[in-house]
Formats: structure tokens, C-alpha cells, sequence
């Protein structure tokens, strides 16, 4: 089943082109990798899908989210998406995270928006705090963001990403400056959401990331698709010389 379906996705910022003709399809349950050097274009993809594009942004093609164009939505539809539906995990959890607020609060501010209603917001944060992976969640509840550390910050961004039980999450470069212990758990996070149905898009520039996770792998250069198909195939059997020269480079 297709829970998410790109085509022909053309972006430019200003003057500048920076994404060509991208198509690609997500399947539930699925984990696409999408994978190319700093500047590819691959932010950009995720920005698309989650409408959170600057104001100068040009974008034409169709993004089709359980059966309705996101480029078509109203703003009150696509606020009503981001989050609830398609839950975002930004790059870098320090420019992401308040520093004014506790994170847990952040976490419960995520929910509430969506369920301004629901008396139980607060476990729903600590909930989601500890399905990433936060150890001793009421305690991290009440710490500021400059109190942990970078793994640490970066689950609790994944905890925000969560907390509305969202079937589709996005994960630009997750694992980026964090250790491997840390890497190993947040990438274990990413495929135990797999196994309960939910589907991911993870932007990286690491072949190693992607061996361990994906299930399908799109090779990005200068905003142009240069190869895709399953990790397996990738893998073994890489066509294009660019893949063959990422591939090197990372094992």
C-alpha cells in the first residue's frame, strides 16, 4: 500500500534549480533511504514534502500523502498534517530545541497542538520520551536542552517527531556528529517503528546508515535521482559511477 507518492517534483529557490524531475513512492511499513553529498538537494525533498519550504521557494510536480496532493492543501490542512500526520527529525536538535523551555514540555507542546483537549498530554510526552529511548523520562522532563548531551537532545527531537503516533516519519541526518553507541540505538528506534507499520524517509550521506536500515535506497546528485532500487541491489551491483564513488568512499 502507498502511503506517499512524489512525482515529477521540480524546486527552485530563487533563480536556482535545486531539485529536477524527482519521483519516488513510500510504501507503509517501509524505510527509504535517500542518500548524496551535502548540497544534493536531499533537505530539500523533505522540506517539499512537509510544506516548511522559505517564502522565494518555486515548487511544481505532486506530492500525493494518503491519496491528496499536499501542493494543493490549504495552510490550515498542511498545519494539520505536520506533526499529527508526518512527524519531522531536523538535523541539528540544538538550533531545533528551545533553549528557554524544558524539552519535556516541548515534547508535551508537539501533542497539544494537535489535542489541545486531551487532559493527558503529559504522558503522552513522557510516553514518547521513553519509546525514544530517553532514559529516566521525569527526570529528563524537567532538564533544558544545554543539560544533555548530543544523543540525547537528538531523541528527545525524535520523541517530538513521535509523540502524535504519526504513520510517516521524516529523519534528515539523524545520526550526524553522534557517536556509534548512540547511532546504533537511534537507527534500532527507526526500525522498530518499521516493524509496527509506520514508514521513514532518513536523508543521509552515510553508506554505513543506510546498510543497516534502508529497505530502498534513492541516490541523489545536484538534485537529479542518479540510481535507486533495493539496498541489496544497490549494494551489489551499483550502476551508476557516482553511486560506485560514495559506495568507496564508505567502506
Amino acid at each position: 500500500m502507498t502511503l506517499l507518492e512524489v512525482k515529477d517534483l521540480n524546486l527552485w529557490y530563487g533563480n536556482r534549480q535545486v531539485l529536477f524531475g524527482v519521483d519516488f513512492t513510500l510504501g507503509k511499513g517501509e524505510i527509504l533511504c535517500i542518500v548524496g553529498e551535502s548540497g544534493s538537494g536531499k533537505s530539500s525533498i523533505l522540506y517539499s514534502v512537509m510544506s516548511l519550504l522559505p517564502h522565494y521557494a518555486k515548487v511544481e510536480g505532486k506530492i500525493t500523502f494518503e491519496g491528496e496532493n499536499l501542493l494543493l492543501a490549504g495552510e490550515d490542512k498542511k498545519r494539520s498534517i505536520r506533526g499529527r500526520k508526518i512527524g519531522m527529525v531536523f538535523q541539528e536538535p540544538s538550533a531545533y530545541l528551545d533553549p528557554l523551555f524544558t524539552v519535556g514540555s516541548q515534547v508535551e507542546e508537539a501533542y497539544k497542538i494537535h489535542f489541545p483537549e486531551d487532559a493527558n498530554s503529559k504522558e503522552k510526552a513522557l510516553q514518547a520520551m521513553k519509546k525514544a529511548g530517553i532514559p529516566d523520562p521525569e527526570e529528563k522532563y524537567r532538564l533544558y536542552p544545554h543539560q544533555l548531551s548530543g544523543g540525547l537532545k537528538q531523541r528527545v527531537c525524535i520523541a517530538t517527531a513521535l509523540v502524535c503516533d504519526p504513520p510517516l516519519i521524516l529523519a534528515d541526518e539523524p545520526t550526524t556528529a553522534l557517536d556509534v553507541s548512540v547511532q546504533k540505538r537511534i537507527l534500532n528506534l527507526f526500525f522498530s517503528l518499521k516493524e509496527e507499520g509506520r514508514s521513514v524517509i532518513l536523508v543521509t550521506h552515510d553508506f554505513g546508515v543506510v546498510a543497516q536500515i534502508a529497505d530502498r535506497v534513492i541516490v541523489l546528485k545536484e538534485g537529479h535521482i542518479v540510481e535507486r532500487g533495493s539496498v541489496f541491489e544497490i549494494f551489489d551491483n551499483p550502476k551508476d559511477p557516482y553511486t560506485k564513488q560514495l559506495l568507496e568512499v564508505a567502506l
